[in-house]
This record gives C-alpha cells, structure tokens and sequence, in this order.
C-alpha cells in the first residue's frame, strides 16, 4: 500500500488492522469519486492474500512479492492496464473477486446481459459473491470480495448481502467502495467498518498528472488540477475526453459576463452541448452504457465546475473586500453566491427528472441573472 497517494489517515487505519490481525470482515471505503478508494482497496486485498507477509521494525505489514498470490497479482495489474476495460474484472487470481455492474455483461441470464448498465443488478451479486463466498479459497488462504460503486446496489441487492455480513466465512473479507454511502441501507452500514477517504491536495495531483501525462502543457495541466479537485479521477477523465474544452466553452463566456456585463445569449446551449458531447463520448467508449447515466455524470461534473469556479472567484474578491465597508463585500460576493444557487437549482431539478436540455437553458438563465452586476461591482 506503499505506492498509494495521499490518503495517510485511510491507510493508518488499515495498517492497523494488519499489525492487530484485526481485520473486519466487511468494511466499506467511503469519500470522493476518483481519490484512490479502489486502488487502496486492491492494494489491501493483496495483503490480505498474501501467504507469507512480511513485517518491517515499524511493525507495518507488507505483501512478500514471491508467494503464489503475489504473483497472480502481477497479472491483475498487466490487465489493469491493458487496453481492454474489462480484463481487471475477469480476475486473474481466483480468491479476489470484483464486482462491478459492468459484470452484467458476463451472466449466465441474457436478461441481465442486455441490460443498460445503471445498476448492480441483484443476479451479478448471487453470482459472482453470494455463489462464490460460499466456496473454500482456490489457494487455501482466504478470500476478497471488493464492490465497486457499491452505491448501484438497490434495496434488494443489499439486502441479499445481509446473511454474509451476519454470518461471514472464515478468512472471507467484503470491501465495499462508494462515492455516495448514504445511499447504503443502515443495515448494511451498522455491520461494516468505516474508512474515510478524502480529495487529494492540488501539489498530489499535479505530481500525478506529471508522471502520467506528460504531454500536456503547464496552462492545460493547471486548468486539469483545478477541475481535478483532488480527484485523480476526474483528472483522468478530463485528459481523456478533453474536458479542458468545457473552460472555453462555458467558463470564459461566464469570465466576459462577469467582467463586461453584456450577456452571453449562447451560454446555456454550450452547457448543454458540452454535457451531450461528453455523455456520447462515454457511452460510444463503454459497451451497453446508459446514455441517461452518462447525461448525469456529465451534468454533475458540469455542475460541480461551475460551482468550484463561483468559489475561486468568491475568495478573490474577498480577499479585495474592505471589511470597514460590509456593503462592498456583500455586492462583490452576492453574485458568485447566486451562481452557487443557480447550480445547487441545477443539480435539484435533474434529480427531478427535468429534461436536461431545458435544464440547461434554465442554468445559462440563472447564471445571467446573477452575474449581470458583477462588471459594475468589481
């Protein structure tokens, strides 16, 4: 887990777990999209399989890198990065099973093969953990159920994971890793062991970017940092789908608005068109994708960097208040607070089901409304 960024509160409490041999067997590993929730989970899941773990002075334990495990983990990590999507799901190692929905695609039941992926349906958990969590280990040492986005789970898939948490299998362990744990059942939450994971610092990601993408220039890796908000995930999905494009889309019109106070009548149709470009970009990438999920996530990642630019503007013009003279304040800051709102409106009306485009429109509007003052108040 050495090899892990960020995240030292995470990782101390997992080492711990190590050095105690007091491992929970189910936990779930909660925080931000995108901040290292499942490679933490992978990495763990090696120690955990791992059949002659070795033990440093600090008392730390760490995976041997020869046995048998340790091996078929050097070939799970070629197929992660391989240029099939779906070859770290077909595991190499028979004891470390992930699930994820787009597992769907492998069942026995055509059914759920021909399903949009928007959920876990309930047959991929009785096939690939409740069937297999029953078996004794291939390599006679223990066994890693780790669920991704475990979130996707609806009530019944939870439900049906009740009687493994209750009654686990000895050397049995089940990670489950989601970005929105209030969506977890309260049964399932009381049984597992919490581990918070948070946003990586902009130096983390800035490094990440580096050694991974090299090429961009430094304005583009800035501009990626910044939409990144500590996420490595969503730095990764803004290099590959070229998000960068969305800041001279949406937030330079927003940048003129503010600054010259005439409006910006296409604003809310590039929103909308970057969202439609980005959810068709995903969905032509991933097989038997949901094009109303990938609307969503594109919607959220538009949303969220509309909101994340209002408070970097807020904080600059607070940082040029008077604190003497609070009306000032209040005119310099009321604006990026109304564009907040405006998105906060945004993101409640897609939950709604609104049509998106029109709740595009209605976020362009909404952003006019607030900024129209600002050239005259900056």
């Amino acid at each position: 887990m050495d090899r892990i960024l960020g995240q030292p509160a995470a990782l101390d409490a997992l080492r711990n777990q190590l050095a105690t041999q007091r491992v929970h067997h189910a936990q779930v590993f909660h925080g931000p999209a995108g901040v290292g929730k499942f490679t933490t989970a992978i990495a763990f899941a090696r120690e955990l399989l791992c059949h002659d773990s070795v033990t440093d002075l600090q008392g730390n334990q760490s995976a041997c890198g020869h046995c048998a495990s340790c091996k078929l983990f050097d070939t799970l990590n070629k197929a992660d990065d391989s240029d099939d999507p779906t070859a770290a799901l077909r595991s190499a190692h028979p004891d470390l099973h992930i699930i994820t929905k787009e597992l769907a695609l492998f069942s026995d039941d055509a059914q759920v093969r021909s399903r949009k992926l928007t959920s876990i349906p309930v047959g991929v958990i009785q096939e690939h953990l409740l069937g297999p969590a029953s078996h004794s280990p291939a390599l006679n040492h223990g066994k890693v159920f780790i669920v991704d986005e475990a979130e996707l789970l609806n009530n019944t898939g939870q439900n049906a994971l009740l009687k493994t948490l209750e009654e686990p299998t000895a050397g049995t362990y089940l990670i489950l890793v989601t970005s929105s744990e209030h969506r977890l059942l309260p049964t399932i939450r009381s049984r597992c062991q919490r581990i918070a994971f948070g946003p990586l610092d902009d130096v983390a990601v800035s490094r990440w970017l580096s050694e991974h993408h090299a090429e961009l220039d430094e304005q583009t890796a800035k501009w990626v940092v910044g939409f990144a908000q500590g996420s490595l995930g969503r730095a990764s999905l803004a290099v590959r789908f070229e998000l960068v494009e969305w800041g001279t889309a949406v937030l330079s019109p927003m940048q003129r608005l503010a600054k010259s106070g005439r409006p910006e009548p296409n604003l809310g149709s590039a929103i909308g068109g970057c969202v439609d470009g980005f959810a068709a970009a995903w969905v032509s990438a991933h097989k038997n994708a949901s094009k109303e999920a990938a609307n969503r996530r594109a919607a959220a990642l538009m949303g969220s960097m509309i909101s994340n630019y209002a408070r970097r503007r807020m904080a600059s013009a607070a940082q040029q208040c008077d604190p003497q003279t609070p009306g000032d304040s209040e005119q310099r800051l009321e604006p990026w607070l109304g564009v907040i709102s405006a998105v906060t409106e945004f993101e409640s009306q897609l939950n709604s089901n609104v049509n998106l485009k029109l709740c595009c429109e209605g976020l362009g509007m909404a952003i006019h409304g607030a900024l129209l003052g600002v050239a005259f108040s900056s």
